[in-house]
């Protein structure tokens, strides 16, 4: 007969992630079933029984917290892994303090790393139940022996063939005993053993008896705290000792013991019963591992490091000192991951993992929390702040040096870097500060060092946290701005050298009900780091292409209409087919659909991207280089790319009446996209020397505020109807 099929409950409001869980899942052989939200989730919980729960945070009705608690209440047994789409730490920290096994950010990029999680989270349950079962097994089986023991001992009051008959059966309990039965002396000396002695040390019984326990019984103050323990209670129960076998190997076991006192002429003896319970410390052990240490690295997880945290936070405040969290991203890792696959993800990881610990401190502490991040605590870096910090900078920037440093990894050349947020504990002005918010503070800063261009050190001021604030404030709007329709297209100008409008850029703006316009430069990167950028930009696609529609339905032509493309959505692996999909359910004609890239994107993983490129090509797309010349700007890949267009940033036009070098820079960009075959858009033009100047090297199209600024959707289409000219002479 076939095992049971694993059962999973997956609770997620969005039907699109259940339906992909479901797929993905049900591939290897699971059951799997579905709930949209938390008061489903329970009842489904209670009625079917399963195996392991995908939980998300954020929903309707009941939200994922008060599902994890009531889970746990039910069946503290059952794992449970959240699968949610906040990447606040509080919120990681309360699911794990309220029985979450395990945190994954959606969406999801790699299912393996889900599948992953769930097979973790099934090991250890098959572990903690095997165990327990173990343990009830042979706790069943003293109470079996010792009742067999009391009723022989029992039948030795009555008459002489009865005493025969009750040694007998005696005799074939005792010789037959998994347990080691045992009689000594106070002074240690053996009376009586069983033969399954054998079992555990390797010498017979007879052997054994009279000589002295003690020579195996290697740790003096062990032995002297048994017979303590037998004088004081009379008794030891499950008593945890070290024997040492014949062969010399310390074998763990546990001794339940009584202290029977001289009676009748007989002497003081010790009596009771040794088991070996080295396989069931093996076990507590790997599960212990399981619940501490990281699978991948063997490094403290997060719920080590906030025990560690908090012992180092209480000694901190005890003995007037200071520590430090230094918070570690890896700078690109995922594109390393995603170019190379997750195997050699996983080895650059470890030598990180190695590189951290290579000098450290007894009393340090080295963490991944999960992905690329990775955590160093340092307890007692001085008794001034300003010590702490100088002595934390120093390590922090020892650290990026070795981490900075090449990898060999499965014959790969590989660099990477670190951008490192730095906390001091504990904070003067705030005595009410525990392990959550030193954790959130390092967090913060790392941001910080990522923002300030990455491979940065960053230690953490309030002020960084109000920013921090700020952003999360964005975050939960725009969770809501698509459904509530609050963000809009706005449309800018590109003309040809005579003026004519030849196209426009659609550029994304968010008109919030309360706070009014909020600008691109502090929700996109909100949106690209939260993962909203995905659902976003599939929507400014498809209101852009639906938008040339509209424009063609009335007689209106636009010769090309540019959408830009973020990294994360480019990157996706269905991305061609989403782009296929828009186009089809629109009508558009996709000759008059751009997509623009930026640099940075393109060299990441050159080959994914000339693959999609060329893909992008044969739906008849036009593609673009976004703010040319700011990256990676190279003829070895440029040639390689089936593009369209070359834009000119605007930072270089901005200066070139001002600046030779970057005049220089404009004419080669112009130059090199002409041998190439390529058109050439300016940005930024805003002067009419600037204009001249490009119009005289050969630009052919532009935009900016000379001509007009970005217009929303209204007065845009007013433009396309007058036909109007946009000015080429004097401003």
């Amino acid at each position: 007969m076939s095992e049971r099929q694993i059962r999973i409950l997956t609770i997620d409001d969005e039907e699109n992630i259940r339906d992909s869980f479901r797929l993905y899942l049900e591939d290897f052989d699971y059951q799997v079933i579905e709930a949209k939200n938390g008061r489903e989730g329970l009842e489904l919980f209670a009625r079917e029984k399963p195996d392991l729960v995908l939980c998300d945070l954020r929903m309707p009705e009941i939200d994922g917290l008060e599902v994890l608690s009531r889970i746990r209440e039910q069946s503290p047994d059952t794992p449970i892994i959240v699968v949610s789409g906040t990447g606040v730490i509080g919120d990681a920290i309360e699911a794990v303090r309220r029985g979450a096994w395990n945190y994954l950010l959606k969406p999801i990029q790699d299912l393996s790393t889900l599948q992953h999680a769930i097979d973790q989270a099934l090991e250890r349950t098959r572990l903690i139940r095997e165990n327990r079962a173990y343990q009830e097994h042979l706790e069943e089986e003293v109470i079996s022996r010792t009742e067999d023991l009391q009723k022989a001992m029992a039948d030795l009051s009555k008459t002489h063939q009865q005493i025969k008959l009750s040694e007998a059966r005696y005799r074939s309990i005792y010789e037959n005993l998994q347990d080691v039965y045992f009689e000594i002396l106070p002074g240690g000396e053996i009376r009586e053993v069983s033969p399954s002695i054998t079992q555990i040390s390797d010498y017979h019984c007879e052997d054994l008896i009279g000589t002295s326990i003690w020579q195996f019984y290697p740790r003096r103050d062990d032995r002297e705290r048994l017979l303590e323990e037998l004088q004081i209670h009379g008794f030891v129960s499950d008593y945890e000792i070290h024997l040492r076998d014949k062969g010399g190997r310390i074998v763990t076991c546990s001794i339940n013991a009584r202290l029977l006192p001289a009676e009748d002429g007989r002497p003081t003896i010790i009596c009771g019963t040794l088991r070996d319970i080295s396989e069931r410390k093996l076990a507590e052990a790997h599960i212990e591992r399981l619940a501490y240490y990281d699978a991948l690295t063997d490094l403290p997880n997060r719920r080590l490091l906030i025990d560690r945290l908090e012992r180092d936070l209480a000694r901190a405040r005890r003995h007037k000192h200071f520590g430090a969290m230094l918070f570690l991203d890896l700078d690109r890792f995922k594109n390393i991951n995603d170019s190379l696959g997750h195997q050699i993800g996983d080895e650059l990881l470890k030598e990180v993992a190695r590189r951290l610990t290579s000098d450290l401190r007894l009393e340090d502490t080295v963490s991944r929390l999960g992905g690329d991040e990775f955590i160093m605590l340092l307890a007692d870096m001085g008794d001034e702040p300003s010590t702490a910090a100088t002595q934390t900078q120093a390590k922090a920037e020892q650290i990026q040096t070795r981490l900075s440093k090449p990898y060999k990894v499965l014959g790969h050349d590989l660099h990477i870097t670190p951008s490192i947020g730095v906390a001091i504990f504990p904070t003067d002005d705030d005595p009410n500060e525990d392990s959550n918010d030193i954790l959130r503070h390092a967090d913060t800063a790392m941001y910080r060092a990522k923002d300030d261009g990455r491979d940065a050190i960053r230690f953490f001021l309030p002020s960084m946290q109000a920013a921090a604030d700020q952003r999360l404030e964005i975050e939960k709007d725009l969770r809501f701005a698509l459904q509530r329709n609050e963000l809009k297209l706005y449309f800018q100008p590109q003309v040809d050298q005579n003026g004519r409008l030849v196209g426009a850029e659609t550029l994304l703006r968010w008109i919030h009900p309360k706070k009014g316009f909020i600008s691109p430069a502090d929700f996109i990167p909100v949106a690209e780091a939260t993962g909203l950028i995905l659902p976003i930009g599939l929507w400014v696609l498809e209101a852009s292409c639906r938008q040339i529609r509209l424009w063609s339905d009335q007689g209106l032509s636009i010769q090309h209409l540019a959408v830009n493309v973020s990294p994360r959505q480019f990157r996706q692996p269905d991305f061609i087919r989403q782009v296929y999909h828009v186009i089809e359910r629109t009508g558009v004609d996709a000759n008059q659909l751009g997509l623009e890239l930026t640099e940075g994107m393109v060299i990441d993983n050159i080959n994914d991207t000339i693959d999609k490129m060329q893909a992008l090509k044969q739906l008849r797309v036009e593609l673009s280089i976004d703010d040319f010349g700011t990256g990676y700007s190279s003829l070895a890949y440029l040639k390689r790319l089936p593009l369209d267009i070359l834009k000119i940033d605007q930072s270089f036009v901005r200066d070139i009446e001002t600046d030779d070098g970057d005049a220089a820079i404009v004419e080669t960009i112009i130059s090199m996209a002409h041998h190439l075959d390529l058109k050439v858009i300016a940005e930024g033009v805003e002067t009419i020397f600037e204009l001249d100047f490009l119009n005289q090297r050969g630009c052919e199209i532009y935009q900016g505020y000379y001509f007009s600024r970005p217009l929303p959707e209204k007065e845009f289409t007013c433009l396309l109807k007058s036909g109007q000219q946009l000015p080429l002479g004097e401003s």
